[in-house]
């Protein structure tokens, strides 16, 4: 089906009292494939729940320092189209602007998955230590390093040991954040849980609401525990005296990618010596 439509993003901004020319962007989309209870819907919800509640905070008095804007990008499973465009039509503003761009696209349950700029690792080590895992009602950041420490690589699990922070994913593509991350160059994160919550409902017709409260996140729990943690990291960046950005974790992880090149470079010549 090859007709054009208009598709909307939904854009809400509550101004900040001190800083209103620095901006802290939540996003997720909000069209789906099929009925995306899921994906996006399960982001969704953690976001205008977040949204809710900085709505009330403001009405009581204690609005944020910087500028929030809250996105619900449209387009973005036909190719990022929604979140694209508005970035491309911004782009100077942004640049001006954005502090900092953060991303809840689908959940699930089990352990909190942080892909992001690697200038922001030591700030989301300091969130997933202060809000608790529903499951287990230890700290977000303690459960992970639990499972990296029993499932991880070999690397991960001496990293538990020898790195304070606990090192992030560094993100590619496939969600909203790659506008403001690869073109316009802004800090970003995706935030979300998984690792129990095994489905195959993934861009089907079968992500559905049945489906999702039986198998993906019974109760919500896990939908709270999102709104929880993305909700203290934007408050954090909306309201910090300094922005939380350390480059420590930028350059080990620039390090660390530059070894991998070189082994993978190895390895490739060894090959190609085999095949030859």
């Amino acid at each position: 089906d090859w007709q054009r439509i208009t598709i909307q993003n939904v854009i809400a901004r509550l101004p900040g009292t001190q800083f209103p020319d620095q901006w802290v962007l939540r996003g997720n989309h909000h069209d789906a494939w099929n009925h995306g209870a899921a994906d996006p819907v399960s982001g969704m919800v953690a976001l205008l729940s977040e949204a809710q509640a900085v709505g009330a905070l403001a009405r009581a008095g204690r609005a944020p320092r910087r500028t929030l804007v809250y996105a619900a990008w449209d387009a973005e499973e036909p190719g990022l189209i929604g979140s694209t465009e508005w970035v491309e039509k911004h782009y100077v503003q942004l640049r001006e602007k954005a502090v900092v761009y953060l991303n809840t696209d689908g959940n699930g349950r089990g352990f909190a998955s942080v892909g992001g700029s690697h200038t922001l690792e030591s700030f989301f080590d300091e969130v997933l230590g202060s809000v608790s895992d529903p499951q287990t009602s230890v700290s977000l950041g303690e459960r992970l390093r639990a499972s990296r420490a029993v499932n991880g690589s070999p690397e991960q699990r001496e990293e538990i040991e020898s790195r304070s922070a606990i090192r992030i994913n560094p993100l590619g593509s496939g969600s909203d954040y790659t506008p403001f991350l690869q073109h316009a160059g802004i800090a970003s994160a995706n935030l979300a849980f998984g690792g129990e919550s095994a489905h195959g409902s993934y861009h089907t017709l079968y992500d559905t609401f049945e489906h999702f409260v039986r198998f993906r996140d019974p109760g919500f729990s896990y939908g709270v525990a999102l709104a929880d943690m993305a909700g203290t990291a934007t408050l954090r960046l909306a309201n910090a005296e300094v922005l939380p950005f350390r480059f420590a974790g930028l350059v080990d992880n620039l390090q660390l990618y530059v070894k991998q090149v070189e082994e993978l470079a190895e390895e490739q010549r060894k090959e190609a010596d085999r095949i030859n």
